[in-house]
């Protein structure tokens, strides 16, 4: 089957005539989230301000009327290595729970719909279910060449020298999260715009790649991804959206079980040698016992 872009994915049936943002089905790669892109006249590499306001607007608005994914969706944009590897437009993720999109997917994905891309949706979601098997593997495999690995970790000075507190404000305080190379985000109070928590998370990603790429070059152009909690919501009640994640804190009790409002994905060594030294073994034993899938 030839890959194509995103162009053949078929736009959801939700959509806002006056935003230059759509949410659309992605066709190219099966699997359960959707895709945020331009409409095709608006295409360019980055979104403006006012559109990373629709974007906010238009999931907020699209999760109050799909109750189905209301309760673990993540809004994710792509940096670094990790964006646009597969096309040069700009484009970011809604991902939701699997099973409910694969019901949705069911309905929605036939071959007219997908110009003859799939023969069906039992084709699309054969594969979905494929794709979602070997990227299990996949991560297992991360996971274990981490845990292999993680000597050459534990002597780099970048967790001296960028320290996480520095990155901290009035509004919101990073964390090193238990069991996953994720950064966390924690709230002061959540009646803050989800825009406001967007654009602390890429400043902070824009400085702090900066200032580790100095230390130690593999972390020039590092990739993450910036992830929200988003849920339903109003116009105008666009607030962040709280959940439950374990964090490592320095007390005798070195974890803790807090609220985050989002977080930030890295590269699983990348994120090990930033993390302070006294947390190292915890970290990889808590890593060890969990299932390491990245989904966003």
């Amino acid at each position: 089957m030839t890959k194509q872009n995103h162009e053949i994915s078929i736009d959801y049936p939700y959509t806002k005539s006056n935003f230059s943002i759509k949410l659309i089905f992605d066709i190219l790669t099966p699997r359960p989230h959707f895709i945020i892109i331009h409409h095709e006249k608006y295409r360019k590499l980055n979104a403006t301000e006012n559109e990373i306001q629709q974007i906010i607007e238009l999931i907020s608005e699209f999760l109050l009327s799909k109750p189905q994914y209301d309760n673990n969706a993540i809004l994710s944009f792509h940096c670094g290595k990790w964006y646009q590897q597969n096309h040069k437009h700009f484009h970011a993720h809604l991902c939701v729970p699997k099973k409910p999109y694969c019901q949705e997917a069911k309905i929605m994905i036939t071959s007219k719909t997908t110009n003859n891309h799939w023969l069906s949706s039992i084709d699309y979601l054969n594969q979905l279910h494929k794709d979602f098997i070997l990227s299990k593997i996949k991560y297992n495999h991360y996971q274990n060449k981490c845990i292999s690995m993680a000597y050459l970790c534990f002597n780099d000075p970048i967790s001296y020298y960028v320290p996480l507190y520095e990155f901290n404000t009035s509004k919101f305080t990073l964390v090193f999260l238990a069991s996953s190379p994720r950064i966390g985000i924690i709230a002061k109070k959540t009646n803050i715009d989800l825009k406001i928590l967007y654009y602390f998370m890429n400043n902070f990603y824009l400085l702090v790649r900066k200032k580790l790429s100095l230390i130690n070059s593999l972390y020039e152009n590092f990739g993450v991804h910036l992830c929200l909690y988003v849920r339903g919501r109003k116009k105008n009640q666009t607030h962040l959206c709280e959940r439950y994640d374990r964090i490592l804190i320095n007390d005798s009790n070195q974890i803790k079980l807090v609220r985050i409002v989002g977080y930030i994905q890295m590269d699983e060594q990348l994120y090990l040698r930033w993390l302070p030294t006294i947390f190292h073994q915890i970290w990889l034993n808590e890593f060890q016992k969990s299932q390491h899938l990245v989904q966003t």
